[in-house]
């Protein structure tokens, strides 16, 4: 009499068990794979992005850079022109420069000496300066308008590089004090100083006494 076994068999369904689990490691190899594919993909299409927005950035700045460089080339393109039209200018000046000199030089200059020493004469003074010293009472700065001129004569004047050495005599120190206040409110002189006085006697003169001074002074010219 034939038995039929109609149970499955352990060993095979063991083995139908295995071969379905062994199936499945490749598929989630293969998932894996392409999930870091998409990750590298996407890595590196960032890092591109962001690459690309710094060469934008740079090109940009470049451009801006070299637009300023191409204006300031544009208002330089004429340096050397106006380089010349300076020089000119600056020679006009000096030319005008030298006929004023010629016009207030050494000249005037004894002009000026001569009015101080005329009878009438005054310093040529400035007027704002003269008003505020009458303002403030300081009349004892400012020139007598009654001095007698002829109580002071020049015996020696010397002119360097704009230095005046002025040598004279006066009849008292009064005189010597009168001319250097004309000198020290006059335009044509600055840092006027009494560099020497003292009591001496004029020979021919029946023994005259005066005042010898010697002033010093710097030129305005």
């Amino acid at each position: 009499m034939l038995k039929i076994n109609l149970l499955p068999d352990d060993k095979g369904g063991r083995r139908a068990q295995s071969g379905g689990g062994g199936g499945s490691i490749p598929n989630l190899l293969l998932v894996g794979v392409i999930g870091s594919l998409v990750l590298l993909l996407s890595g590196l299409f960032l890092f591109h992005t962001s690459q690309q927005t710094e060469v934008n950035a740079v090109r940009t700045a470049n451009t801006r850079t070299q637009s300023e460089i191409d204006a300031i080339k544009g208002r330089v393109s004429d340096h050397q022109a106006i380089i010349d039209e300076l020089a000119e200018i600056h020679r006009r000046e000096d030319a005008i420069q030298q006929l004023q000199a010629a016009r207030t030089g050494p000249t005037a200059m004894l002009l000026e000496i001569s009015h101080l020493l005329s009878t009438g004469g005054v310093p040529t003074a400035d007027p704002m300066l003269v008003e505020r010293m009458r303002n403030l009472g300081e009349r004892d700065r400012l020139w007598s308008a009654t001095w007698d001129t002829k109580r002071l004569w020049l015996t020696g004047f010397d002119e360097t590089n704009r230095s005046v050495k002025i040598k004279g005599e006066g009849r008292t120190a009064d005189d010597v004090g009168e001319l250097m206040r004309r000198m020290q409110l006059s335009l044509y002189f600055q840092n006027v100083r009494l560099e020497r006085s003292e009591a001496a006697t004029v020979a021919g003169l029946n023994a005259l006494p005066v005042q010898a001074f010697t002033i010093t002074a710097r030129v305005r010219y």
